[in-house]
C-alpha cells in the first residue's frame, strides 16, 4: 500500500501538563504547536514522508527552537522542559473493500476504532502509566485524605513526583514523550489496523477519557462508543461536571483538578 494524500493524515497533539515550569514562552502548549507546524510543513512538501520520520524531524525542529528561545534557567533544568503527547493516523490505500490505518501513539492519549457493529479496537501507549503507577502514591494519598489541591502537602508531593518522572523520561526502561531530547524513529507505539466502511476513529486526550478512566462513568469501551455516536460537547461537559463535583479530588484522586479535554472523531467514505 502507498500513503494517501495529505488530507488523510490526521494529527492530534497535547501539551503535557506543567506544574513547575515558569509560565509563558516555551511552555508545553508552545512546544506542541511548534511540533504541529513543522509536521504539516513537511507533509505539504512530501505527503509520502514516513510517519516516524515526520515525528522525529518535527520534534527536532521544536527542540532547536527551544534551545534558542528558552531562558537559560529553563534550558538548564530538565523538569521544566516542555513536552507533548501525540496520536497520528494515516489511511493507506488498498484495492479491496477495506483500507489500512497506519497509527503512531506517544504518551497517554488514546486512539479507538469503533465499528458499525459496536466493536471497539484501541491503540494505547501504556508505558507512561506503567512507569508512573507507584510514583504518585503520596500525591493520591494526600487527596484521599482530603487535604485538597491547594495544600502544601499535595503541592510538595506533586512537585517531587513530577521532577522524578521528568528526569527519567525518554529512556527504554521508563516511557517516551515528545520533548527537547532526541526522539529516535521507532520509539512511538506503531501499528497498522484494518479500516472498514462505517468505522469511526476516535483520538482523545487523557483529560477527555477521564469519564471512564478516572470517574468510572462507564466502561472504557462504552466511553469510546459514546464518543463515536454521541454529542461530543455534551460528553465533555459531563466530564467537567464530574471534576467539579469532586472538586478536591478526594473521591477520584487525580493529578490536576481539571485537565484539558480534546476529542477528534473521524469517519471515512469510499
Amino acid at each position: 500500500p502507498k500513503p494517501s494524500s495529505a488530507a488523510s493524515d490526521v494529527y492530534k497533539r497535547q501539551g503535557a501538563t506543567g506544574v513547575i515550569a515558569p509560565e509563558g514562552v516555551c511552555d508545553s502548549g508552545w512546544f506542541a504547536e511548534t511540533i504541529q507546524a513543522s509536521f504539516f510543513t513537511q507533509l505539504a512538501a512530501d505527503p509520502a514522508t514516513p510517519l516516524d520520520q515526520l515525528i522525529s524531524k518535527a520534534t527536532q525542529t521544536a527542540s532547536e527552537q527551544f534551545a534558542r528561545l528558552a531562558p537559560l534557567s529553563m534550558r538548564n533544568h530538565s523538569p521544566w522542559w516542555p513536552s507533548s503527547t501525540l496520536v497520528l493516523v494515516r489511511v493507506l490505500d488498498s484495492n479491496g473493500p477495506a483500507t489500512e490505518l497506519d497509527v503512531r501513539v506517544v504518551g497517554d492519549s488514546d486512539l479507538a476504532i469503533v465499528g458499525g457493529n459496536g466493536e471497539v479496537r484501541t491503540v494505547r501507549d501504556d508505558r507512561h502509566t506503567q512507569y508512573c503507577s507507584g510514583l504518585y502514591e503520596e500525591v493520591m494519598a494526600a487527596l484521599r485524605d482530603g487535604v485538597g489541591y491547594d495544600s502544601d502537602r499535595f503541592r510538595n508531593a506533586l512537585a517531587a513526583a513530577v521532577t522524578t518522572e521528568r528526569q527519567n523520561r525518554n529512556r527504554p526502561d521508563t516511557y517516551w514523550v515528545l520533548a527537547p531530547e532526541p526522539f529516535a524513529p521507532g520509539n512511538a507505539v506503531s501499528t497498522s489496523v484494518p479500516l472498514n466502511p462505517g468505522d469511526r476513529i476516535i483520538l482523545c486526550s487523557d483529560g477527555a477519557a477521564r469519564g471512564h478512566a478516572v470517574f468510572g462513568l462507564e466502561e472504557a469501551h462504552e466511553g469510546f462508543r459514546a464518543f463515536a455516536t454521541g454529542d461530543l460537547r455534551s460528553l465533555l461537559q459531563r466530564v467537567r461536571a464530574a471534576e467539579d463535583k469532586d472538586h478536591e479530588g478526594k473521591t477520584a484522586p487525580r493529578g490536576t483538578r481539571h485537565d484539558d479535554a480534546t476529542v477528534l472523531r473521524l469517519s471515512f467514505t469510499w
